[in-house]
């Protein structure tokens, strides 16, 4: 406030207009109309107001804090539009229940330090974006005693709540898309192994693919980055020089495929030769030149979702809800 003084909930309150218990349900996750949330909580902001988790903690148990858990490299984590993009929408989702989320970085291989970290925190649960079976961490997932949900389905043998969109519906389409415009000889730009969403999408394909008695030339793995894409689909030329298209498991994989074909030691043309699909449609689907033609992620949704989810687990103290899958949406653009 400028003069030393410690903000309190009541100041907020006379800010804001409101009672002390309305403040008080507003910032946290009690009953309050949207307005006198928003109104609250931009008093709070206004005067650099934080709830005391440890008060809040003694009074009802729980702390209000939510781990949001993203087990990779932290200059992947930043670099990835759709984490990014996921971490922003879940913030956005958090704040409006009055939960607070704890961004959870850590070495995908240090299991004891992920632990330690949420032992320290806290939190009543977490949220877990970009989970890859393989990571060490994984086996400190499995083990966490309070509710979790995961966006993206996780392994079969981990029973948890998630969201997810219908990769598999994304593959199919992709392949159906590729055949309508007469392309036959298709290569895929996989994700991950370890992750359930690119072996989802490459089913799909086949599947699509497979009706028609055909079959992918390839399919290569790697992770969702740029340099992966550049470096498979300059393999893929070398190896199937005569290939006319690819579906491209991440916009990202996509960009990087589309460098590669344009650097080429021959003119690849997009899509005159060769036609790519990708898969997210985030803003660089439509930077990119040509234009890219992608399967969109419906983001606000999911993340909505998972925070809704996980409110409820909290709130009853089991998860009745054990699964929410969103639809993907075909995007036609110049390159297919």
């Amino acid at each position: 406030m400028g003069n030393g003084k410690v903000v309190t909930i009541r100041d907020v309150a006379e800010r804001a207009g409101v009672a002390v218990s309305t403040a008080s349900r507003a910032l946290g996750a009690g009953s309050a109309s949207p307005s006198t949330r928003q109104k609250v909580r931009r008093a709070a902001s206004e005067l650099h107001f934080s709830p005391n988790l440890a008060a809040r903690r003694l009074s009802s148990g729980r702390s209000g804090v939510v781990a949001l858990a993203v087990p990779e490299p932290t200059p992947f984590i930043f670099g990835d539009a759709f984490i990014a993009g996921m971490i922003s929408r879940l913030s956005l989702s958090f704040a409006e229940r009055g939960l607070l989320p704890l961004l959870a970085l850590t070495n995908p291989d240090d299991s004891n330090g992920f632990e330690r970290l949420l032992d320290r925190v806290g939190a009543d649960g977490m949220v877990v974006l970009s989970y890859h079976l393989s990571n060490t961490v994984a086996e400190a997932i499995r083990r966490y005693q309070k509710p979790q949900v995961f966006i993206g389905r996780p392994p079969q043998d981990t029973a948890v709540p998630y969201v997810d969109v219908n990769n598999h519906a994304g593959g199919y389409l992709a392949g159906k898309r590729l055949l309508e415009i007469g392309r036959t000889r298709i290569v895929v730009i996989a994700g991950p192994e370890d992750m359930t969403a690119p072996v989802d999408r490459t089913e799909g394909m086949v599947e699509a693919l497979g009706e028609a008695g055909l079959q992918p030339l390839a399919v290569v793995q790697g992770p969702f980055s740029t340099e992966f894409g550049a470096k498979a689909m300059k393999r893929l030329l070398d190896d199937f020089p005569h290939l006319d298209a690819v579906f491209a498991e991440s916009d990202e994989i996509a960009a990087g495929a589309m460098q590669a074909m344009a650097s080429y030691e021959r003119q690849i043309r997009v899509p005159e030769d060769v036609a790519i699909i990708g898969f997210d449609d985030f803003r660089l689907a439509r930077a990119l030149s040509p234009k890219l033609t992608s399967l969109a992620q419906p983001l606000d949704a999911m993340a909505d979702g998972a925070v809704r989810m996980l409110e409820e687990c909290l709130r009853d103290g089991e998860c009745r809800q054990r699964s929410e899958i969103f639809e993907v949406q075909l995007k036609i653009r110049d390159s297919a």
